[in-house]
């Protein structure tokens, strides 16, 4: 096994802080948290776009 792919293990695992909780969150996890909000953020923005086209409809 490759060293680079155990250090990248490592890596990921690597608690980075905690959440509200007071949970232990790892680097992956927030990774994948950031992921999961610029999605949400985008989907939002489209629906904020929607929401005026359709508003604009009605008139």
């Amino acid at each position: 096994m490759a060293m680079q792919t155990v250090t990248s293990w490592v890596k990921k695992a690597q608690i980075i802080g905690t959440d509200v909780n007071g949970q232990p969150v790892s680097r992956a996890e927030f990774n994948a948290m950031q992921k999961e909000a610029a999605r949400l953020k985008e989907e939002n923005k489209i629906l904020k776009i929607a929401a005026v086209l359709l508003g604009e409809h009605r008139k």
